[in-house]
C-alpha cells in the first residue's frame, strides 16, 4: 500500500490560530535592537503578544520566539534585509501574477534593495540574515475549540541553498541564494492572508526604535481601525526595550521614535498614562495619523481588487484532460525547460531523481504534468503529505502512469500519450484552441 500521499479530504482543514492567518510576518515582534540579539541561558526564548481580530473581536495571542543558539535573535538590520526580501517577492508577484515559493536572488541584488552599496561586509550580513531567519522558530500558544492547550511551531524559510558566483576574480565573496518559503507562509501570501507592508514609509525611517515601533503599530492600528493602546510592560517585551520605572524616563525613552512617526503623519497623537487600578504601571495610547489611514485605504482597495479579479493557479490552471484530442502544440517542447519546471517545484536539484523526471517528460504531456504537480501542491498546502515534495511527486506520477496504462509504468502496456504537437490541422483547415 502506497502511503506517500494520504487521502485528500473533501473539505479544507480548519487552520486555527494566528500563524495560519498572520497579516504580515514583519509585524511579529521578533526583531531586537542592536546589541540585544545574542542568546544567553536567560534569553533562550522570549514570549511576545500579537493582537489579532477573529469574528470581529480583537484578542491577544502569545508567540514564543525561539532563536538559533548559534545565530541569535534577528535584529533591526535583519528586519531591513527582510523588508528587501519582501520587496523582491512583490516585484516578482507584480511581474508574474503569483507569489513564488522559491526566490533566487544574489546578495548584491538584496543589498541594493535596501538602498546600500554592495561590499564584502554586507555580503556577509546577507548570509547571516538568511541563516538567522532559517534557524528561527515561531511557536504559538493558544487554546483550541475545546478549550485545550495547543501549540504550533513553524519556520519562515523551509530551505536555503547558496553558491558562490565565481572564484578568483573581483566578484569573489559574492553569493547567489535560493530561498524556499515555508508552506504556511507561501500559502498565506497567495491566499492574501499575509500582506507585505508599505515599503515607502519604512525606508524613510531613521531610528532603529522607530522602525520597530512602526512595524508594531501597523498591526495594532489595523485591528483597532486607527486606535491602539498597550501597557508599557508589554511594549517593552515586544520591542526589546529596557524597562524603566519613572514616567519621565519612559517619556525620554519613547519620545524620539514617536516624534519621527508624528513628523511623517503615521501617528496623529500619543500619550503615556497611568493605568487605572494599577500602581506604577503605565499604558501608551495612540491614534493613527493621515499617512496610516492612506496606507490602510490602499491596502483595502488592493485586496478588493484582487478578490474581484481572477486568481491565477500557482502552477497552471488545471486543464480538462478529456479534451486533449482537440488540443495542438505548434512547437516542440523544450526538455530543459520542462526539467527546470520540475526542479523549481521540488525545490532542489537531486541527480538521483533526474532519470525519473526525464521519463515523466517523455511520458506525459505538459498539461498532465502541471495537473499532477498542482494536485501534489494542494495536498502539501492541506498538510496531507508526510514526506518530501520529490517523493510525493514521484508517487503521484507513478499512479498517473498506471492509471493511464502507459508502457513501463506498472500497468498494462500501452503507447505513450499521443504527441499532439505533431498533429496535422483539422479537416476544416484551422487549428483548435491551444492547450497552453
Amino acid at each position: 500500500m502506497d502511503t506517500t500521499l494520504q487521502k485528500k479530504e473533501k473539505t479544507a482543514p480548519v487552520l486555527d490560530g494566528l500563524i495560519h492567518s498572520e497579516v504580515s510576518i514583519s509585524e511579529i515582534p521578533m526583531w531586537q535592537l542592536p546589541g540585544k540579539g545574542k542568546v544567553s541561558p536567560d534569553t533562550l526564548s522570549k514570549v511576545v503578544t500579537r493582537v489579532m481580530e477573529r469574528d470581529g473581536v480583537p484578542r491577544k495571542v502569545e508567540i514564543e520566539i525561539m532563536p538559533s543558539a548559534k545565530w541569535g535573535y534577528p535584529t533591526v538590520l535583519d528586519l531591513e534585509y527582510f523588508r528587501a526580501f519582501e520587496r523582491a517577492l512583490t516585484m516578482m508577484w507584480e511581474r508574474e501574477g503569483v507569489m513564488p515559493d522559491v526566490l533566487r536572488i544574489s546578495g548584491r541584488e538584496l543589498i541594493r534593495l535596501t538602498g546600500r552599496t554592495p561590499n564584502g561586509d554586507r555580503q556577509q550580513e546577507v548570509r547571516e540574515f538568511l541563516d538567522r531567519l532559517s534557524g528561527l522558530v515561531l511557536q504559538e500558544h493558544r487554546k483550541n475549540a475545546k478549550g485545550r492547550r495547543a501549540e504550533t511551531g513553524v519556520h519562515i524559510f523551509e530551505r536555503i541553498d547558496r553558491e558562490e558566483m565565481s572564484v578568483g576574480d573581483r566578484s569573489e565573496g559574492q553569493w547567489t541564494h535560493q530561498i524556499r518559503l515555508a508552506d504556511w507562509y507561501w500559502a498565506n501570501l497567495n491566499n492574501f492572508h499575509c500582506h507585505i507592508q508599505d515599503q515607502r514609509i519604512f525606508w524613510a525611517l531613521q531610528r532603529d526604535l522607530t522602525k520597530l515601533l512602526y512595524q508594531h503599530l501597523h498591526a495594532l492600528f489595523r485591528v483597532g481601525r486607527g486606535a491602539a493602546s498597550e501597557s508599557y510592560a508589554e511594549l517593552s517585551m515586544n520591542l526589546s526595550l529596557k524597562r524603566l520605572r519613572a514616567i519621565s524616563q519612559i517619556r525620554r525613552q519613547l519620545k524620539p521614535a514617536h516624534d519621527e512617526l508624528l513628523k511623517l503623519g503615521f501617528i496623529g497623537k500619543w500619550s503615556l498614562e497611568l493605568m487605572p487600578s494599577q500602581t506604577k504601571e503605565y499604558i501608551i495610547v495612540w491614534e493613527a495619523g493621515p499617512t496610516w489611514h492612506e496606507v490602510y485605504r490602499h491596502e483595502r482597495e488592493k485586496l478588493q481588487e484582487i478578490e474581484r479579479g481572477p486568481v491565477r493557479e500557482v502552477i497552471v490552471q488545471q486543464e480538462d484532460t478529456t479534451k486533449l484530442s482537440l488540443d495542438i502544440r505548434e512547437e516542440t517542447e523544450d526538455r530543459a525547460y520542462a526539467l527546470k519546471e520540475i526542479y523549481d517545484f521540488v525545490g532542489y536539484h537531486d541527480q538521483a531523481y533526474e532519470p525519473f523526471w526525464r521519463k515523466v517528460i517523455d511520458s506525459f504531456s505538459r498539461s498532465i504534468r502541471h495537473r499532477v504537480m498542482a494536485e501534489v501542491r494542494e495536498l502539501a498546502l492541506s498538510r496531507c503529505i508526510r514526506t518530501t515534495r520529490a517523493r510525493a511527486l514521484v508517487a503521484a506520477f507513478q499512479r498517473e502512469g498506471k492509471k493511464q496504462k502507459l508502457e513501463g509504468w506498472g500497468g498494462q502496456a500501452r503507447k505513450v500519450l499521443p504527441d499532439y504537437s505533431r498533429r496535422a490541422p483539422s479537416s476544416k483547415g484551422r487549428f483548435p484552441n491551444k492547450m497552453e
